[in-house]
């Protein structure tokens, strides 16, 4: 989907608003991820899924993995409710507020077996950025298996002994 020049700024903004708070997702989970290179593929609102990898090193978690793939913009807070977790996954419901945006969403994460996750996402984002209203509400598919316990080229997604303790 193709933005007007004028929506691109507060849509860029709402999508660094709802990814949440890094300090959210290091609470959520403990289910390591094997360390290696992985193929993931994400489709965002039923658009074709984008192909990309990442590189898991050993002692990465699903907190960590959670943790780096949705940074923040500064001055959000974010809280989890209706969380449930299992040994191989977790779902929860997220809230998130900021000046002027607020967000809700429910995340599932299935870690399959060691080689393969994948999950859904569903998030409303509501608010104003620079004068603009927003109301737009995000469905992500992912999914992700692995390929290699060598990344090559691919730098590591996260080093799990360089997070904030």
């Amino acid at each position: 989907m193709k933005l007007p020049e004028f929506h691109r700024p507060a849509v860029l903004f709402a999508m660094a608003f709802l990814a949440g708070s890094s300090p959210l997702f290091a609470q959520l989970a403990d289910l390591p991820i094997k360390a290696g290179l992985w193929e993931t593929h994400v489709s965002v609102n039923g658009d074709p899924p984008v192909a990309g990898q990442s590189c898991f090193t050993a002692g990465t978690t699903l907190s960590d993995y959670l943790t780096e793939t949705n940074k923040s913009a500064p001055g959000v807070s974010c809280s989890v409710t209706h969380k449930v977790q299992t040994a191989h996954g977790i779902a929860f419901d997220d809230t998130c507020t900021g000046h002027n945006i607020s967000s809700k969403g429910h995340i599932d994460f299935h870690l399959l077996d060691s080689e393969h996750f994948s999950g859904t996402s569903s998030t409303t984002v509501t608010g104003a950025v620079g004068g603009s209203p927003i109301n737009m509400k995000m469905d992500k598919n992912f999914s992700a298996k692995f390929v290699s316990s060598a990344c090559g080229n691919v730098k590591p997604l996260v080093v799990p002994s360089s997070r904030p303790k």
